[in-house]
C-alpha cells in the first residue's frame, strides 16, 4: 500500500472512527495491512521465482520468504519510513486529515495524538505533501468510487449537507481525488477523462454516476 492509496481508502462518513480503531488498532495491524496492499498478490519470491509465502519477521518492520528469506520491507517508498513515530498515530493523523474538510493544523495533531508540536508539524506536513496531486495520468487498473463527507446533522436528508469528493486510485499506485459541489454523471466522466490514461482498465462496482 503506497502513503497515498492508504489516504485515499479513508472514506469520509463512510468509514466512521469505530471502524477504524477496529480495522486499525496496533501497530501490528497497520503494518499488516500496508503489507497486504502492497504484497499481498504476490505469489513467487522476486530473489528465486519459486512459489512462496511471506512470515513477519520479528521485531522488524519487514517480511521474508519462507524459503530462502528474501525480505521484503512494506514502509520503504511511503511517509512512514524511518519514522520513530508509532504507525497508530500516522493513520489516526490520516483519517483525520480524510474526515476534515478544512485540513488539519499541527496544534490539532498535537492534541488529537499526544505528540510534540515538532513531531505534529512534521507529520501534517508530509500528509499535505501526500495528498498533493500531480500531472501524470493514472493508468493499468483503475478503482474510481464517489464518497460524501460531513459530520451527522440533526434533521439532515440523506447526502444532502455533504461534500461529494469523486477519487480514482491505481492498483498499487498513485491516486486522483477531486471535491465537488455536486455528484453527477457529467462531473464524475469529466474527472475521469482529465485523470487516467483513455485505455484504462477501469472498475467502479456499477456506480450509477462513473458508468452511467
Amino acid at each position: 500500500m503506497t502513503s497515498k492509496y492508504i489516504f485515499a481508502t479513508i472514506k469520509g462518513m463512510r468509514y466512521t472512527y469505530k471502524q477504524f480503531k477496529s480495522e486499525y488498532p496496533s501497530d501490528n495491524a497497520c503494518l499488516e495491512a500496508v503489507f497486504q496492499n502492497r504484497f499481498g498478490d504476490l505469489k513467487y519470491c522476486p530473489s528465486r521465482g519459486a512459489e512462496t509465502k511471506f512470515y513477519r519477521v520479528k521485531k522488524r518492520q519487514c517480511y521474508a520468504c519462507m524459503h530462502c528469506g528474501y525480505q521484503l520491507h512494506p514502509l520503504a517508498g511511503t511517509i512512514f519510513r524511518k519514522s520513530s513515530t508509532p504507525l497508530t498515530n500516522w493513520f489516526h493523523a490520516i483519517y483525520l486529515f480524510s474526515v476534515s474538510k478544512n485540513g488539519v493544523s499541527a496544534k490539532e495533531l498535537e492534541r488529537h495524538l499526544g505528540v510534540t508540536y515538532k513531531t505534529a508539524w512534521r507529520m501534517a506536513r508530509q500528509i499535505r505533501l501526500l495528498m498533493a496531486q500531480d500531472a501524470e495520468l493514472l493508468s493499468g487498473t483503475v478503482e474510481a468510487d464517489e464518497t460524501y463527507v460531513g459530520g451527522y446533522k440533526r434533521g439532515s436528508k440523506g447526502y444532502r449537507d455533504k461534500t461529494p469528493v469523486l477519487g480514482a486510485v491505481e492498483k498499487n499506485g498513485s491516486a486522483k481525488a477531486q471535491v465537488t459541489d455536486w455528484a453527477s454523471t457529467s462531473r464524475a466522466k469529466s474527472f475521469l477523462q482529465a485523470n487516467i490514461e483513455p485505455d484504462t482498465h477501469l472498475h467502479t462496482d456499477d456506480n450509477r454516476l462513473l458508468v452511467g
